[in-house]
């Protein structure tokens, strides 16, 4: 999250099976490592029971199948191997002599991405798209396996795309488009990006040759950024882009009051009667009432010097003309009243022009504090004692490590792979493993450091979700191969996000005003969620599939809170998103960022898909999914629509149908419609198709406008 459709016309498609008795010779197979060992587990016995159906299968079929291992599996492993194999002759179409050397040039059309088996005896055998050779991006198949081995259903469609986007050499070379990426984001990254050919569909369902860029820049940045570009491989045309890592904050509604900082190191040089421009990106949509710009520009000595900001919508400020030689370095805050009324979203430009001759400079940083408000919104854990204090759930059971020197950290070996929690030590990128440490292992206590506090809570937190993972979904970590949890507390100072950045847990401390460290139950649930959601779905964070990465990261955060609430009484669950931690209304404990039962209270967000249109950024339109899973748990009306569900399945059976659509039927371009659909499957494996979850989870969906 930042703490926020399928594009084209692919659908979905969960179409049962065709015969498959006579397979076909599978083209181009592939034999992919992908680093995962082989992990001896005996299946998730407080998740999913299988249906009465289900279970017959599963008695009926062989040895092998009712004992073999559950969760992700190796994919050179032999399993995982039979279950390609099985899935390729089932999707791709005999070969003969007219298409056999076509095929040859262009390589495998599918490209093995995982192959994980269920506690219902189902293994899924997830596929990228691959066209000439070159991947094409967002596209999955996933080929769903029976107990017995064979082929039951498939996800996803293959579409019909243009000979030659793939073998064809594009026209820019892959610098040329980082430069333009590069360009476009402004700044200078914290590691140079890469560029990855693939073929792209746009949102009219044409098919482009194009590169996918990703800059990243999370060192000195209040929004932290791994941007991606879609860029035009022939014409340099930035198709898409979108913001990867998801931070903690919500966008403003109408008459919210919030400041925000953006900063930028660029290091740019200014040359003799020359200039040096840098930009940094607002995103929140937010109206100036007051502006701040913080400058820090080395000078030689008698330059005359114009400093001026240019605001999105292209009106320029003089900030700063120097006549003469008065003064060398510019070093400073400047306030910048004339921008006030101005809308901050969007990117902001800073020009400094040297207007004499034989003097030189460097724009080494600056930054923009805004201050405004919101604009209107657009069309099992093991057994143990709970002796420690947490910030936000009470008292609870830490599982720690014992150090050489007698002390404790919070380094936790009985979970998967491990969950560890480390200080970032106030950088602004979090690094390296500085322990949090504790003299008797009783963390929390009057005596203990206060900078432990933060880590106590974030700790619990990562736990918390492992065993939520495992013990609902059924799931070893979010691999499910028992992937490492790491969280690092204390980064930067003041910091009001927390966000999963592809491989770790970064938390701020707040800034006491608008929140407090944000550590909370449902907000480590939500961004560890991201991690889940990238492991397996993939959502694209834009359009209809972003709305329901975040919407899925609300639930099964809100599915940590339930879940750890069954065992420590301290836990208080609810449908509102990060409020113990989110405190901008007075301190308020019942404020939040977002509100599930009602996600129109927020002022921002819709509840029902009929605005859609109104509303696209991911986190406001997370309120139609949001609001079908309380629909479908605790029933009630849609507020849009009038629409009533009457009477809920519970948390737990929903938070089963949800999480096994995510990690089973959804592939990154997955819509809302295709959600509904991959929900449906869901409750249909785990509960029967005459069941009352399956009519429920129809009626929920209904009930927001998604049919």
């Amino acid at each position: 999250m930042t703490i926020r459709r399928t594009e084209g016309s692919t659908p979905v498609s969960l179409r049962p099976t065709t015969d498959t008795s006579t397979p076909a010779k599978a083209k181009n197979v592939l034999r992919v490592k992908d680093g995962f060992e082989s992990v001896s587990r005996t299946g998730a016995t407080a998740g999913a029971q299988p249906t009465a159906a289900a279970a017959a299968t599963t008695q009926s079929s062989s040895t092998e199948a009712t004992s073999a291992q559950t969760g992700r599996l190796a994919l050179d492993s032999k399993d995982a191997q039979q279950a390609i194999q099985t899935s390729l002759k089932h999707l791709t179409p005999p070969l003969t002599a007219s298409n056999l050397l076509a095929a040859n040039k262009a390589g495998p059309t599918l490209a093995p991405k995982s192959v994980e088996r269920d506690a219902l005896g189902m293994t899924h055998v997830r596929l990228d798209r691959v066209h000439e050779g070159v991947k094409v991006y967002g596209e999955q198949l996933i080929s769903h396996l029976g107990a017995d081995g064979k082929v039951s259903s498939v996800t996803g469609e293959q579409n019909p795309i243009p000979a030659g986007l793939g073998s064809q050499k594009p026209k820019l070379a892959p610098q040329q488009v980082i430069d333009l990426a590069k360009k476009e984001l402004g700044g200078k990254p914290d590691k140079q990006p890469s560029a990855e050919r693939i073929i792209y569909q746009d949102q009219a369902g044409k098919y482009h040759s194009a590169y996918q860029v990703e800059v990243t820049q999370i060192a000195n940045q209040a929004e932290p950024k791994k941007q991606n570009y879609i860029i035009d491989a022939n014409t340099g045309k930035i198709l898409e882009s979108f913001n990867k890592i998801h931070g903690y904050s919500r966008p403003l509604a109408a008459g919210d009051a919030q400041q925000t900082t953006v900063l930028a190191t660029p290091n740019a040089p200014i040359p003799d009667l020359g200039k040096a421009t840098s930009k940094v990106t607002v995103s929140n949509d937010m109206t100036v009432d007051s502006l701040k710009l913080d400058l820090d520009i080395k000078h030689t000595f008698s330059g005359d010097l114009t400093i001026s900001l240019t605001s999105p919508s292209g009106k320029t400020a003089v900030v700063q003309s120097r006549k003469g030689g008065s003064a060398d370095d510019v070093k400073g805050s400047f306030d910048l009243s004339a921008f006030a009324g101005e809308s901050a979203k969007g990117d902001w430009t800073l020009t400094v022009e040297d207007k004499a001759k034989r003097d030189t400079g460097t724009l080494q940083s600056w930054g923009l504090t805004v201050t405004g408000k919101g604009s209107t919104p657009p069309p099992t854990d093991p057994v143990g004692t709970a002796d420690d204090q947490s910030m936000y759930s009470g008292n609870v059971d830490l599982k720690t490590t014992k150090n050489a020197d007698g002390t404790y950290s919070l380094e936790d070996s009985t979970r998967g792979k491990g969950v560890a929690t480390y200080d970032a030590k106030n950088a602004n990128t979090a690094s390296g493993q500085t322990k949090i440490t504790d003299n008797n292992d009783k963390w929390g206590e009057a005596t203990d450091p206060a900078r432990a506090k933060a880590a106590i809570d974030a700790h619990y937190g990562a736990a918390a979700t492992y065993d939520f993972l495992k013990d609902v979904l059924g799931r070893d970590s979010i691999d499910g191969a028992g992937e490492k949890l790491t969280s690092y507390v204390h980064v930067r100072n003041n910091y009001v996000n927390a966000f999963w950045d592809g491989e770790k847990m970064s938390y701020g401390d707040g800034d006491g005003k608008q929140s407090g460290p944000l550590t909370t139950l449902d907000i480590a649930g939500h961004e560890i969620a991201h991690g889940l959601t990238q492991r397996t779905a993939g959502l694209i964070y834009s359009g209809e599939s972003g709305g329901l990465n975040e919407a899925f990261s609300d639930i099964m955060g809100t599915g940590v809170e339930w879940h750890a609430a069954q065992s420590n009484p301290e836990v208080k669950w609810n449908w509102t998103v990060g409020e113990s931690a989110w405190t901008p209304t007075n301190g308020d404990p019942h404020d939040g960022l977002r509100y599930m039962n009602d996600p129109t209270k927020d002022n921002y967000s819709i509840d029902n898909y009929k605005n859609y249109p109104k509303q696209t950024e991911v986190h406001g339109s997370s309120g139609i999914a949001n609001n079908a899973f309380y629909l479908l748990v605790e029933g009630g009306k849609n507020r849009t629509s009038g629409l009533e569900v009457k009477g809920g399945i519970g948390m737990e059976d929903g938070l089963k149908i949800f999480g096994r659509a995510l990690t089973t039927y959804m592939t990154p371009k997955t819509t809302f419609a295709q959600a509904r659909e991959a929900t449906i499957k869901s409750a249909t494996d785990l509960y029967g198709a005459d069941s009352n979850q399956v009519q429920k989870v129809k009626d929920a969906w209904t009930a927001v406008g998604v049919n």
